[in-house]
């Protein structure tokens, strides 16, 4: 990651989540930090800790790398190991290091405090799948309102 001198820094967590259906991600890292392995549409589990940006800026990147495994009944050759260097998007708020794999050694990195199953994790339905928001963004917001939760993903 590159980060001026200035950049005020908070350790966060990485956080693994797998989309793909056969395939396990047996060891992955961001910036040299561990994440947890990840077996096939499974997520969540997370690691200590990475330094990131208080606040989020224009051409911030991390560096991913990862190795796959099989799942049971896997017959084909794993893919090689990947590292991909990605483009963070705009966050609120600080929070975990979201890494994502999907089919096709795809990747997409979201710094949230928010879960998944958030109403207002900033992904799209597709990208989210087989994950889904738990509750409407109306009561989210009704219940942010009273200060029992928060919009700020």
């Amino acid at each position: 990651m590159s980060s001026a001198c200035a950049d005020s820094t908070t350790s966060v967590s990485v956080r693994g989540y797998n989309h793909m259906n056969r395939l396990s991600i047996h060891t992955f890292d961001v910036n040299g930090t561990a994440g947890p392995n990840v077996t096939p549409e499974s997520g969540g589990g997370e690691s200590c800790c990475i330094a990131m940006p208080e606040r989020w800026r224009p051409g911030l990147k991390v560096r991913v790398a990862w190795e796959y495994d099989q799942d049971e009944g896997w017959t084909q050759p794993l893919p090689k190991n990947q590292v991909a260097e990605v483009e963070i998007p705009k966050y609120r708020q600080l929070g975990a290091v979201h890494v994502h794999f999907y089919e096709g050694h795809r990747i997409k990195v979201i710094v949230s405090p928010c879960s998944p199953e958030h109403p207002f994790y900033p992904m799209n339905s597709t990208d989210l799948a087989p994950w889904k928001p738990s509750g409407s963004k109306e009561n989210m917001q009704e219940a942010a309102k009273r200060g029992g939760g928060t919009i700020n993903c």
